[in-house]
């Protein structure tokens, strides 16, 4: 199965959609030569195996994207409690 990466949308995002949840977020990643860590560019396709949905867990009208514009990062509150960035805050290796 494939679909398309939308605006916005991270990966954890879209094995939320696709697959109902974050449970094959390391096997979507493997299979796409991807890292948990990349923000996939929007109309990117990733593909995921049909045995990882999680039925009934799908709410298809939902489409989650949360990834940070570049605006938002240059506002964000760095210092103290605020938001965390992946490879700007900390690296993961």
């Amino acid at each position: 199965m494939q679909n398309i990466i939308k605006n916005r949308q991270t990966l954890p995002d879209f094995a939320v959609q696709e697959c109902g949840s974050l449970d094959k977020i390391l096997e979507l990643a493997e299979l796409n030569g991807l890292s948990v860590t990349d923000d996939p560019e929007p109309g990117t396709l990733l593909e995921y195996q049909p045995e990882w949905v999680a039925k009934g867990k799908i709410q298809k009208n939902i489409q989650p994207a949360t990834a940070l514009t570049q605006e938002e990062r240059e506002m964000a509150p760095w210092d103290g409690i605020g938001y965390m960035a992946i490879e700007i805050n900390f690296i993961v290796s």
